[in-house]
């Protein structure tokens, strides 16, 4: 089984980078922010809604969401959680890993314009594990189930298949994790303020 997830992570990888269109409307956008000229932006941005809408390229939607959660000082765009939140689900439907991944963390944290949804979160967590073989979510999901109080999450087979998992494919602090806190007795222990953040400092 972690034979199969391991062929389809270096799948992953091989193909984790964005279109080259949306590479280069991400390149305009930024330059244009860089040198302070709108209409570079501008051009940046109607490259990417063009891939996003109209070429049905699920980097540049994806993308797109990125943009329209942080919006543009320089062009005077606000940030839109709503329809951040809606590209993200569409592309979440369509089973594009990355907004799995993502959407997964907002529903986690109850952040970006979500509530606070775990039992959610995990479920796209382990899709996005078994379907893509991402081993990030493979790693937060498995720490999910440890220390989660929901009666019926805390599996620990599947908390060991997917710290394994995630311990071959190098992600940060999973060997540590299970050191510590599943195989150490230290399970539902940790209380972090916001989940993004703790495995960012992983």
């Amino acid at each position: 089984m972690l034979k199969k997830y391991l062929i389809t992570a270096i799948l992953i990888v091989n193909s984790a980078h964005a279109s080259q269109l949306t590479d280069s409307a991400l390149r305009l956008i930024q330059i244009g922010t860089e040198i302070g000229s709108p209409d570079v932006v501008l051009r940046g941005n109607s490259l990417l809604l063009k891939g996003a809408f109209d070429l049905n390229d699920l980097d540049a939607l994806y993308e797109t969401s990125i943009q329209a959660r942080s919006g543009n000082e320089l062009m005077g765009y606000a940030p839109q959680n709503s329809m951040a939140n809606e590209l993200l689900m569409r592309l979440v439907i369509l089973g594009y890993d990355k907004a799995m991944y993502e959407y997964g963390l907002y529903l986690l944290d109850g952040d970006g314009g979500l509530l606070k949804d775990e039992l959610m979160a995990l479920n796209l967590f382990e899709r996005s594990f078994q379907v893509n073989g991402n081993p990030n979510s493979a790693f937060i999901a498995a720490v999910i189930r440890n220390e989660s109080l929901v009666p019926g999450t805390n599996d620990m087979a599947s908390v060991e298949e997917m710290l394994s998992f995630a311990i071959l494919s190098n992600v940060k602090g999973a060997a540590n994790y299970r050191e510590q806190h599943v195989r150490g007795g230290r399970w539902r222990s940790l209380l972090p303020s916001g989940w993004r953040r703790w495995l960012a400092d992983q």
